[in-house]
């Protein structure tokens, strides 16, 4: 396999877990990192927008379902952006608001599908 589309994939996975964690642990990344919680979102962005090249360089590699769970949270983040929704964006937003936890579940999921391509580590 190509280095690149193990870098991806790692990348991937590494946003899915953070996007997939209790909001707790959300929140802790966030002062970890001294980062607002809008970078939640924006690290799964920059991610996402390389996963063409795994379909590129390994056509078949991640499935319908797998890239379906992607265009879902990839959409459920993008109607929560913008200036009128930024209470969502906040540790208040993130702990309480249910479309974060409609982003959780959805990458629980995709979690588990790449989890089971068995071709980079993944853990929740």
């Amino acid at each position: 396999m190509i280095a690149d589309v193990l870098v991806c994939l790692s990348r991937l996975a590494e946003a899915l877990v953070l996007l997939a964690a209790p909001a707790e642990l959300q929140h802790d990344w966030c002062e970890r990192n001294t980062l607002p919680e809008d970078e939640l979102a924006l690290n799964f962005d920059d991610v996402y927008q390389t996963v063409w090249m795994v379909d590129e360089q390994r056509p078949g590699l991640l499935t319908a379902e797998v890239k379906a769970l992607l265009d879902g949270i990839d959409h459920a983040l993008q109607a929560m952006s913008g200036e009128e929704h930024a209470e969502v964006w906040t540790c208040e937003g993130l702990m309480s608001d249910p479309r974060w936890e409609q982003v959780r579940v959805l990458a629980r999921r995709a979690v588990a599908d790449i989890a089971e391509l068995a071709v980079v580590p993944v853990s929740l």
